[in-house]
This record gives C-alpha cells, structure tokens and sequence, in this order.
C-alpha cells in the first residue's frame, strides 16, 4: 500500500529540510499493489490435498500478508496460526516439531528457520520437497528430499544445491509433475505385473507336461520359448508402459518411497495369475494330449499349447490395463498401443501356424478351426478370470465401505 502527495515548490529544498518541507501536502490517494497468484495455482493445491501432499507457504513477506495469500490458494483456513521467524527462534527443536503439524504458513522468515522447518518435518518422517531461488536457500534445498529451484529467478547457487531445476517457476508444474511420476510408477508396475505374471505360468506349465504326460516331453521348443519372451512378451508390455493415467491416479495417497516394487500385493498377483495360467494350460495341454493321439497328428497339442500360452496372455495384457475399472468401463482408444500391440502379436501367431515356411522353421502345426477355437476358448478364460478379480474386489471394498 503506498500513499502519494504533492506540494509546488518554488526551487529545490535544501539537504536536511524534509521535516519542514514536506509539510501541507496535498493528498492524492493510496495505491494498493497485489502480487496475486496465477490462476491455476488454486486448482494445483487442490489437486495437492486429494492427492496427500501438504503445500506449506513459507515467506519473508508481513504475516498478514502470507496469511491472505495462503487463504485465497487453500494452502490455510481462516483463523490458522502463521508462525513467524521470531517466534520460530523461541522454539527448540522439540517445541518446533510439536507446530508443524499445525501451522502451514510461516511468514518474516530468515534462511536459517526455512532449514529448521524442513528438518522438522524430515525428523516426523516426512518427504519434503523445498522450492527456492536465493542463494541463502542453499542450505534447506540442499537437506530436503527434493530440492527445486527456480530456473527463471534462481540463482546458479540455488540450482547447483537442488536435485531438480523448474524452467517456468510456476508451482503448478511441481504438481504436474508429481503427477506424471505417478503414471509413470504404476506403469513400471504394470510391466512387472504382466511379463512376470505371465512368464510364471509358462515356467510352470513347462515344468508340469514331463510329469503330468504319460509320455513325458515338453510343449515348447527353445525357438518358441524365445519367440513368447521376444514378440508375446515383448510388444504388449512396452504397449502398457504408455497407459495413460487413471482418473484417481491423484485421488490417493503417496506410498512409502522405501517400499518394495513388489509391496502391495503385486507380488501375490504374479504369483495368483501364474498360477492361474499354468492351470489353464495345463488343462488344455491334458485333453490335447489326448485329443492329437486320436487325430493322426500326436504331437499337435504341442501347438495348441502354444498357441493357448500366447493368446492368454493377449487377454491378460487387455484386463489389466485398469487395477480397479473394468476393460469395457475403459475407452478403448486411449492406448492405442496396446490395440496395435495385441492385434499385431495375434495375427503373427497365427501366421506362424498357418503360414508354410514358418510353420516349417518354428516347428508348430496346422490347426483346424475347431482346434483353434478351443485354443481362443481357454485362452479367454484368463482375461475373464481378471475381470472377475476386479468385480470381486469392487463388491467387496464397497461393502465393506458401505
């Protein structure tokens, strides 16, 4: 807020006189400045909150100030404490840690208090990530988990002492950020989910044919072996490491940074959809065994066996590209990839069993229509085994929640 005044003068006053010259004015008016936020710094905050992150507000800016500011952004309700560099000073370490669960703004503070604060929080367990851009920021970008200077107004001081560098100085890109490193994540899992859900149930299916067999012998050869790691495999996973987020991917709470890849319960997935796969094979392994001795062809089950492994895991890539929402909930065009991916791969099984020189080269079989139908048959029942997980699951949580 500045005032402004105005008085003619004949000629310039001398040093030292403002007492006596700047008397009898004439009042103009106040001027009032507003820094105001960027308009999507709102909705940023919010986005913090559904998604468990604390935004806190620490200024050198009037506590009446900082308080206005962080009321209009969400960041603190009206009638919250600002805790201030003086008062800051008062506190031990133990007196402060006992605030910080409590105060979301701190205003007239100093260097030194913004290190406090983020060993505070660090102290309660807490991942911070610290913006700033002062050379005096240095030492709390430097103790945080994630430091983040400004690339526009930070210093190289502030840069060098930081884990990331923010080329807009907007704070919603923070946000946007912590978004896509969620996408990301879960994809990653996503991956692991699939290559090794799936790469158990062939390991055990091959494993349980010399056993189960009266004859013995092994439905793959290592061609095909490598073919199911290369193409199968392959193509449909990096199709699911582009999936696009879902709508609560910031609807949830952030997970322990320490966690195993394998934490909640997606090791037990792999080892279920394993499983799952090696029966359903081995299934359909036992009544073609069967079925080729009275055919003519005694070793087609190996084919069929083949080919059933690869397209069950087609179904799967599909069913899982949601961990909660249903395939037909999903629109089908967001990941246009996984289409490419799943069409693509079918087509060249098909080719492999159908096509003269490389059924010749990769050592499979003609397959009736009826015989491939049997395969599609059992190979559907693993992505409706998923989808009945996902409805299990949903029914479940909302009667528990209801």
């Amino acid at each position: 807020m500045l005032g402004f005044a105005y008085k003619l003068l004949n000629q310039v006053p001398a040093e030292g006189s403002d007492e006596t010259t700047e008397q009898e004015l004439v009042w103009l008016g106040l001027v009032n400045m507003l820094d105001a936020p960027r308009p999507e710094v709102r909705d940023a905050v919010a986005k913090c909150r559904t998604a468990g992150i604390r935004p806190i507000m620490i200024t050198g800016d009037h506590q009446l100030t900082a308080q206005a500011i962080a009321e209009d952004l969400g960041i603190a309700k009206a009638g919250d404490r600002v805790l201030t560099g003086r008062e800051i000073e008062k506190l031990d370490a133990a007196g402060l840690g006992q605030e910080i669960d409590h105060v979301s703004v701190y205003a007239r503070v100093a260097p030194e208090h913004k290190l406090r604060i983020v060993q505070a929080l660090q102290h309660q367990g807490k991942v911070v990530a610290m913006t700033g851009d002062g050379v005096n920021d240095a030492p709390a970008l430097k103790q945080a988990d994630i430091g983040i200077a400004m690339g526009i107004t930070g210093t190289d001081v502030s840069k060098e002492a930081s884990d990331m560098v923010l080329l807009d100085d907007n704070f919603a890109t923070i946000v946007a950020a912590t978004e896509e490193g969620r996408v990301v994540y879960t994809n990653i899992r996503r991956f692991i989910k699939y290559i090794l859900g799936s790469n158990i149930g062939e390991v055990l299916t091959i494993a349980a044919s010399p056993i189960l067999l009266p004859m013995g012998g092994v439905p793959l050869t290592p061609l095909q072996i490598l073919w199911m790691n290369l193409v199968t495999d392959g193509l449909p996973a990096l199709a699911l490491a582009v999936e696009p987020a879902e709508p609560n991917v910031m609807n949830r709470p952030p997970h322990d940074p320490e966690e195993n890849i394998f934490a909640r319960g997606l090791g037990l997935y792999m080892v279920r959809i394993g499983i799952i796969l090696a029966i359903l094979a081995i299934a359909l392994m036992l009544w073609s065994y069967d079925y080729s001795q009275q055919s003519g062809d005694p070793d087609r089950w190996k084919t069929m066996v083949f080919t059933t492994l690869c397209l069950a895991q087609m179904g799967h890539a599909m069913a899982i590209r949601s961990n909660s929402r249903l395939t037909i909930e999903l629109n089908p065009f967001s990941n246009p990839f996984i289409l490419i991916a799943v069409g693509l791969t079918t087509v060249l099984q098909l080719l492999l069993i159908y096509v003269e020189p490389l059924r010749n080269f990769f050592g499979t079989h003609y397959l009736s229509p009826f015989e491939l139908e049997i395969c599609v048959g059992f190979s559907s029942l693993m992505f409706v085994w998923i989808e009945l997980e996902k409805l299990f699951i949903r029914v479940f949580l909302s009667r528990r929640m209801g």
